[in-house]
């Protein structure tokens, strides 16, 4: 992204980087109702996040700087269907009269602020070509998503509390739609 940003769409980092966030979020919470024994490895999440949090924020400042035209029309089209994704959940948890602070909703947020910007990345990706995106960035996304997943997991091998469920779920998703973004760059 240093040489060309041919391909990266601005509102994918921003997206990326509000998920980072609400997965912060989510494993402080964690952290805040663990019990002794699991205050460790919850306290790695955190810095795990913390550290997702600060490069993405770096990344979307770069993009900012580095980028001809910022606003592009697939970035009208990601902020439009990542907003109804966000009434959706919003909907969701009025009916099931759930605080916006509860994990499960911080939870369906995060996955309209990740997986939603990536089935749109698949698209330009399928219908513009690799662009922007090389085999190795798609590599260590799939590493770095698998990583957090299989850190959430070891976190719960016992017990499993409702804020890292909500991060696993979200880090789910998270792969399935980067998978998808794989296969449109395979497809390419």
């Amino acid at each position: 992204m240093l040489k060309s940003t041919e391909g990266v769409s601005f509102s994918l980092f921003v997206c990326h980087s509000v998920f980072t966030l609400l997965n912060l979020s989510l494993s402080v919470a964690a952290l805040k109702n663990a019990v002794y024994g699991e205050r460790i490895i919850k306290r790695q999440a955190v810095y795990m996040y913390a550290m997702w949090t600060l490069i993405l924020a770096l990344h979307t400042g770069i993009a900012f700087w580095k980028m001809e035209h910022l606003w592009k029309q697939i970035d009208t089209l990601t902020a439009l269907i990542v907003v109804i994704g966000i009434i959706l959940v919003l909907a969701i948890a009025k009916v099931k009269k759930l605080s916006l602070l509860d994990p499960y909703v911080k939870a369906g947020l995060a996955i309209s602020f990740k997986a939603v910007p990536q089935f749109t990345l698949a698209l330009v990706i399928y219908y513009s070509g690799k662009g922007g995106l090389s085999g190795i960035w798609i590599l260590f996304g799939h590493v770095t998503i698998l990583t957090r997943l299989v850190h959430l997991w070891i976190s719960n091998h016992e017990k499993w509390d409702r804020n890292t469920k909500g991060s696993f779920v979200s880090e789910v998703w998270n792969e399935l739609s980067w998978l998808v973004a794989t296969a449109a760059w395979l497809l390419c």
